[in-house]
This record gives C-alpha cells, sequence and structure tokens, in this order.
C-alpha cells in the first residue's frame, strides 16, 4: 500500500498524523491521535467517493486541508471553552507545524532521487506533483460498513468540494439514543490499565 501522510510529529512530540490513499475505489483517510477524544488518542476513520477522473494531488491536498481545519477549529473550541484558549488565539495558531511525505517502499527507492529519511516512516519525498506517480491504489477485501463500529463517510463533489457527514471521532465512538456522547467499553478498560 502506498500512501501520503500529513505528519505532525517532531523527534520530542508524537502528536499524530493523518494518512490519505486510494482503496477499493474510495480515498481512505485515516487521523491517528491528532484529533480531539476523550481519551486523547485513537483513530478516526473516513471513506470518500469522488467522481471520475479526479486530480489526486488537489483532491488529497483539499481533503488533508479539510481535515486539518476541522480538527484544529474543535480543539480551539474546546480548549476556548476549557479557558486554555482565547479570542486571541486562532486555527492558524493552534495548528502545529507538519509535513506532508510520501513514504517509498525499499524496492522503489532506486527510482527516486532526493529521498529523506524520516523516523517513524523511513525513506520519504515531499508529496508534490511529481510524486503522485509513486501511489498505487490499496485492493483489500475490507469492508469498512460491515464493522459496526464509527466511520465517517465523505465525498468530493464534481465542482471539487469535499463534504463529509459528521463530526471527526475514533471509530469506536458512539452516540447513545439520548445523545449522550462516548467510546466504547473496550477503549475505557485500555485507558483504566
Amino acid at each position: 500500500m502506498s500512501f501520503v501522510v500529513r505528519d505532525f510529529n517532531t523527534p520530542t512530540n508524537h502528536l499524530g498524523d493523518i494518512r490519505i490513499n486510494v482503496c477499493n475505489n474510495k480515498i481512505e483517510v485515516i487521523l491517528l491521535n491528532i484529533h480531539e477524544t476523550e481519551s486523547g488518542h485513537g483513530q478516526a476513520w473516513m471513506y470518500v467517493t469522488y467522481p471520475p477522473n479526479i486530480d489526486i494531488y488537489d483532491t488529497f491536498i483539499v481533503i488533508l486541508n479539510r481535515v486539518t481545519h476541522d480538527i484544529f477549529q474543535e480543539i480551539l473550541e474546546k480548549g476556548r471553552s476549557d479557558g486554555d484558549f482565547d479570542e486571541n488565539d486562532t486555527i492558524e495558531s493552534i495548528t502545529p507545524p507538519y509535513t506532508d511525505l510520501v513514504p517509498i517502499p525499499e524496492e522503489k527507492c532506486s527510482l527516486v532521487q532526493n529521498l529523506q529519511y524520516i523516523p517513524g516512516w523511513s525513506n520519504c519525498i515531499p508529496f508534490t506533483r511529481e510524486s503522485v506517480q509513486f501511489l498505487e491504489e490499496d485492493n483489500n477485501d475490507y469492508d469498512e460498513h460491515d464493522t459496526g463500529e464509527y466511520v465517517i463517510n465523505g465525498e468530493i463533489l464534481e465542482n471539487g468540494e469535499f463534504i463529509y457527514d459528521k463530526p471527526i471521532r475514533s471509530h469506536d465512538y458512539y452516540q447513545d439514543e439520548d445523545n449522550t456522547e462516548s467510546e466504547t467499553d473496550s477503549e475505557a478498560d485500555t485507558d483504566s490499565s
């Protein structure tokens, strides 16, 4: 599988990342630890349909930018209500620096110039229009709708706009019938040990 990663991690702080790839004719977006959760970490899963003949680079950038914006908008709003941020803080000011990378498999490294070694990702190149050639669609038997877990569905519209159907939450998130938000018992059990 080949993917693009928006990496928010630094050598001294593992903040998380957003990974994006094409899988089974959908765009798969996996958020790791970067989004707001009750436990402070987790994976969020998003599957995005798209029209034919999209520009992969532009589409991935639109999704990455929208998801990044929405995550830090929620963090800012929660931080303001908790007293951690004030009116002078903005989405831009609280969003940590990030790098958009394409990890390159070992067997393709000889085809690439300017490889960088990035801890956690091995050999990488920046995500550019030119690096799209190293992305390949992943095909597997996984059906995101059969898991019973929280899955966010999105769509790239014909005009290039990206929309999705519910808030970004971890895959083990659920909302009770009385609209009480929580995470599954398995997550709570993991956190208490």
